[in-house]
């Protein structure tokens, strides 16, 4: 397991990031995927491969949350891998990539997010299959390697149901065996983080965190 430096969300996913499976996050902007993923990369103190596809990524703060959280912030920069594909095509062949770039010296690899580019594309049908390659690719660098993959969603309205719903919900749904459900709440700085699927802890659980100057903490 790879602890995520937050005790109530650890204590919801039975300990932390799963080795060896895609774990999807999805949520609202501004709910915390990226830095829950940053501080997650920061704590496994392995190199991290880093896919950024909407240019989220942001290395003043990481190094601000390695720096309050006690960490030499320039080894924690140097530590991170990043990649930065410009559409699905790049996207493809980045993720490709990884199974010749991800090896033991890897603790996590990060897919932010995995859907950006594909939303910008009309082809749906054949976006969906390539979508689907992409996180067998994935599957497989976690199992072969034994570490977390944080696959990071976007969400879209449902106006049928009436409420949000991941981007590509059943194409990702199908790989993924965890899945992450972030939320803002009213109360500034609060967030709350839903289990909607899990190997062996119950779905629906809830724990609430805070987004500060050292990342994502418990909420006092």
């Amino acid at each position: 397991m790879l602890a995520t430096g937050v005790k109530s969300l650890d204590e919801l996913l039975g300990g932390g990031f799963g080795e060896g499976v895609l774990t999807q996050v999805y949520g609202p902007y501004a709910s915390g995927k990226t830095t829950l993923a940053l501080q997650a990369g920061l704590l496994s103190g392995r190199k991290v491969a880093y896919v950024d596809t909407e240019g989220g990524f942001s290395p003043e703060r990481l190094a601000q949350i390695a720096e309050n959280r006690g960490f030499d912030p320039e080894a924690v920069l140097q530590r991170f891998v990043l990649f930065t594909p410009g559409d699905i095509r790049e996207q493809r062949r980045i993720i490709g990539s990884l199974k010749r770039v991800v090896t033991g010296e890897f603790g996590l690899v990060v897919v932010d997010s995995i859907t950006a580019h594909y939303r910008a594309e009309e082809d749906w049908r054949a976006l969906t299959s390539e979508l689907s390659k992409q996180l067998q690719v994935l599957l497989w660098i976690a199992r072969k390697n034994g570490i977390p993959v944080l696959v990071i969603n976007q969400v879209h309205f449902d106006s049928h149901a009436e409420r949000t719903r991941p981007v590509a919900e059943h194409t990702l749904g199908y790989r993924c065996k965890d899945i992450l459900r972030l939320d803002r709440l009213p109360v500034p700085g609060k967030r709350v983080a839903v289990l909607e699927r899990h190997r062996f802890r119950p779905e629906g659980l809830m724990a609430y965190f805070r987004i500060t100057d050292k990342g994502v903490e418990d909420v006092e």
